[in-house]
């Protein structure tokens, strides 16, 4: 064990009471160990295949070790003098080892000096254009998650502030350091500097694929614990060569295994799944079918399952390496998780590669919470729990969630894989490998749709696959997802989208295949309009009749304010009350606002209440969207406000979705206002006016609402999946919307075309660039503003203590929601008392009470005492 530094280190590990290093690593062996690493990803096939294309051509043997090469000399900035300090407790000019090299890579004198210490001459001539060899190198140096700098940092007085962090004395030389690099590089990788190669292609793309490679190198290669630890046997890139091999299996990147359990195809889909196909699975349970696929078939029909077959069968033809599956939301993913979990063991059984649910704070793997994990100062006591550590590797931070071989996530972490914020190029790096599954593609919101398709462009630009799942997509929204990249997309003719086959599998070149399926039931639902929608609880009559006939009813309202209220007012109904769901013995709704131990309790009393298996018998049910998606839950009567009619499609695919013996014909009860005419809740610019549950916010069209009313008009009865084409389209298609005429709807026109338009705008803003490293940075606090976008903004507040949560669990934190939040710059709460009816949480000069019914804004609440 080294105690006593000798020469440039790459790693330490110190003393946590002294601060004094006790042991330390040489800096070129940590290189090796990070360009080994590198090298080995270079021999996945998802990844090989990836970086070809970015390539736009094969890649030898040679030009794969000269990328590691580079790969190898990342952390050259270690060797300034201040950043090597920093082994010194006591010292005080230190210095980091990114941004630190531009004074090497900028200024004449240094970069002269830079030059002969790597002989960069040699280096650069191994690409097609010098530029090029740079802009790898600057591409090196950014492997902690962004772009170090661009080329104008030359022109700032910032090249004149790092010149004594390299200035040699008399203890230490920095280039000397950087020349020990470059032997260690020539010595681990000898045909790099051996005879003439195809050069290297200047091309962006490749690029951006090495640094997303170099930065997941660089996290395994500094593994110490599990797979590089400071000390070894024999040379050091022999052993690093090994220990990279073993990494990549260990944490499920290489998945040779998994993939001879296959023996080169799929099992047959009745033991994949224990049930015979339905044609949609049937057709997707191939590998010779285009890159991008739109699967569009009504809920619960298995789509599923579909989903997962075809990632099987192109997993076993060698076309994708992984699966991520993507969702609208957590609940949907974790609900989802299971499902994926089971299925993956019973077809690969023993070899099954690591399950990872990529939500984060409710992360699994294999389906244990990271809270089943050992503790971190057990972790190495047996080969056991070392395993199980290294299979979590995946799941210990959000940013390498895509890594895992298997995962159920949120639709935001693909995203966050095109966009400028850190870490992006790793995401994507890990993502191109994978079938790319996304779920409940109907959302409205133009900026995620640019989002969508940028991902698809990008995803599919690399050689990556993708499945888009839809109980119906809109004609246009279809058109825009399958365009081309750079080509503006038209929906076909209303009269041609009406013809269109449902269920159907579709894509680019690929005609819509028409799939029903003949031995599912149709399903006629009866839609009835009840002008109620200015006071729910005016239901509470005919709930009570329900409930004393037994029936299980679910209420799903566009907003929690409103879930709540009529929550409350159910409560105070005896009769509603005994049947009102609960959770643990508390009575409650269902939707985001509550804290996340909290949820998770929820999420599994409705699959327990509601779900395939779930006992008959009264129930009433209130919540808000959170029911809406990917939960195979039942129920005999449906109560929704008014909404999109793709939304409103999904909310009754939960009515009547398994066969659970005779019952009443199943009734969706709409809550409409008292109004046909929707322009009367918009003002004169088109915007609404006043409260209108939802209307204008979480749905800003309201033209599709205003169609979505008037399909509904005094009652009809609908049959699926036979009119759900033709009522998408009736009420989202382009010829449609212009129908709604009259000045109110000029200006809400008008005013979403300015929204949609700064939207979109905002979406490509976010992209990472297609540009040469050196030509871009990330911009500063873009990563929140992106978060606020994808509602990812929550405010999470640690309550300082330990409390008991309205469901009998610990609790030590709580969530305010991004826009409960807006404006509050306070990182903490001012206060926490816990109150009779909960727990009182004053925030940034606003009051919140968290209690069995959620989280609620409530200024100017005073406790009972």
């Amino acid at each position: 064990m080294r105690t006593s530094i000798t020469g440039f280190w790459g790693k330490t590990r110190t003393d946590p009471v002294t601060g004094k290093v006790v042991a330390w690593l040489p800096l070129e062996h940590h290189c090796i160990d990070v360009a080994c690493v590198f090298r080995a990803l270079c021999e996945l096939p998802g990844i090989r295949r990836a970086l070809e294309q970015a390539a736009g051509q094969p890649l030898s043997e040679v030009q794969f070790d000269r990328l590691a090469v580079l790969a190898l000399l990342h952390d050259f900035g270690k060797c300034n003098r201040g950043f090597q300090a920093k082994a010194d407790p006591k010292a005080r000019f230190t210095a980091g080892h990114v941004r630190e090299t531009a004074l090497l890579l900028y200024h004449p004198d240094w970069s002269d000096k830079l030059a002969q210490a790597l002989d960069f001459a040699s280096l650069a001539a191994w690409f097609e254009a010098p530029e090029a060899a740079l802009a790898f190198l600057i591409a090196a140096v950014s492997h902690h998650g962004q772009p170090a700098f661009r080329h104008e940092i030359a022109d700032t007085d910032t090249l004149d502030t790092l010149v004594r962090l390299w200035r040699p004395d008399a203890d230490l030389d920095p280039f000397a350091g950087i020349a020990a690099l470059a032997a260690a590089a020539r010595h681990a990788f000898p045909a790099a500097f051996g005879p003439e190669a195809e050069p290297i292609p200047a091309r962006t793309e490749l690029q951006h694929r090495f640094a997303g490679l170099l930065m997941l190198a660089d996290w395994l290669g500094s593994h110490r614990e599990a797979f590089f630890p400071f000390e070894h046997e024999g040379d050091r890139a022999d052993w690093a060569r090994q220990r990279a091999r073993q990494a990549l299996r260990a944490v499920g990147l290489d998945i040779d295994a998994a993939r001879v359990a296959l023996a080169g195809a799929p099992p047959p889909f009745e033991r994949a799944f224990g049930f015979s196909p339905r044609p949609l699975q049937a057709q997707l349970y191939r590998a010779d079918l285009p890159p991008l696929l739109i699967a569009e078939s009504d809920t619960g029909s298995g789509k599923t399952e579909a989903a997962f077959g075809h990632f099987l069968a192109l997993f076993a033809a060698g076309r994708v390496d992984s699966l991520y599956f993507a969702l609208p939301t957590r609940v949907a993913a974790r609900e989802l998780y299971a499902r994926l979990q089971r299925d993956m063991q019973r077809v690969f059984g023993e070899r099954c590669p690591p399950v990872l649910l990529a939500v984060p704070g409710y992360a699994q793997v294999d389906g244990e919470p990271p809270g089943l994990l050992p503790e971190a100062t057990r972790l190495w006591q047996d080969d056991a729990g070392l395993r199980r550590h290294e299979r979590t590797w995946a799941a210990e931070r959000p940013k390498r969630f895509l890594a895992a071989p298997i995962a159920v996530g949120t639709v935001d972490q693909a995203l966050l894989a095109v966009m400028t914020v850190p870490h992006a190029h790793l995401r994507s790096a890990c993502l191109d490998r994978a079938l790319l599954v996304v779920d409940e593609v109907h959302s409205s919101d133009v900026y995620l749709r640019a989002l969508l398709r940028r991902l698809l462009d990008h995803h599919l630009g690399i050689g990556g696959r993708a499945l888009l799942l839809s109980a119906t997509l809109g004609a246009d929204a279809r058109a825009e997802l399958s365009a081309p990249p750079t080509r503006h997309h038209f929906a076909p003719p209303l009269a041609e989208t009406e013809e269109t086959p449902y269920p159907a599998l579709s894509g680019p070149g690929l005609a819509p295949i028409h799939l029903p399926d003949p031995e599912r039931k149709p399903k006629t639902v009866h839609l009835e309009p009840l002008a109620a929608w200015a006071d729910p609880a005016a239901l509470l009559p005919r709930l009570r009749a329900a409930i004393e006939a037994g029936r299980r009813v679910l209420v799903v309202l566009n907003t929690v304010g409103r879930a709540i209220a009529l929550a409350r007012a159910a409560e105070a109904d005896p009769v509603l009350a005994a049947a009102l769901f609960d959770c643990a013995g508390v009575r409650c709704p269902h939707h985001g606002r509550f804290a996340r131990t909290d949820r998770e309790l929820l999420d599994r009393a409705v699959s327990e209440r509601l779900g395939k298996d779930s006992a008959d018998g009264a129930l009433l049910l209130i919540g808000t969207q959170t029911l809406e998606q990917s939960l195979d839950i039942d129920a005999d009567w449906l109560i929704s406000d008014l909404c999109p009619i793709d939304v409103l499609l999904q909310r009754i695919g939960r009515l009547h979705r398994h066969d659970r013996g005779p019952r009443p014909p199943p009734v969706c009860t709409v809550l409409v206002p008292e109004c046909d005419d929707l322009a009367a809740l918009l003002d004169a610019r088109g915007k609404p006016r006043g409260p209108t549950a939802g209307l204008g916010s979480v749905y800003p069209d309201v033209r599709i609402v205003q169609l979505t009313r008037a399909l509904i008009g005094a009652g009809r009865d609908i049959e699926i999946p036979r009119d759900n084409r033709a009522l998408v389209e009736a009420a989202t298609h382009p010829e449609r919307l212009v129908t709604l005429e009259g000045p109110v709807w000029q200006a809400h026109v008008q005013s979403l075309f300015g929204a949609d338009y700064a939207k979109t705008q905002a979406a490509h803003a976010t992209f990472i660039p297609q540009a040469p490293f050196g030509e871009f940075e990330f911009p500063n606090g873009l990563e929140e503003r992106l978060a606020t976008r994808l509602g990812l903004d929550d405010r999470r507040l640690p309550l300082g203590r330990s409390v008991t949560s309205p469901f009998g669990r610990p609790l030590d934190e709580i969530a305010i929601p991004g826009h409960l939040a807006k404006g509050i710059a306070a990182e903490a709460a001012e206060s926490i008392e816990e109150i009779p009816d909960g727990l009182l949480v004053r925030y940034g000069g606003a009051t919140f009470l968290y209690s069995r019914f959620g989280l609620e804004h409530i200024d100017g609440f005073e406790p009972a005492r």
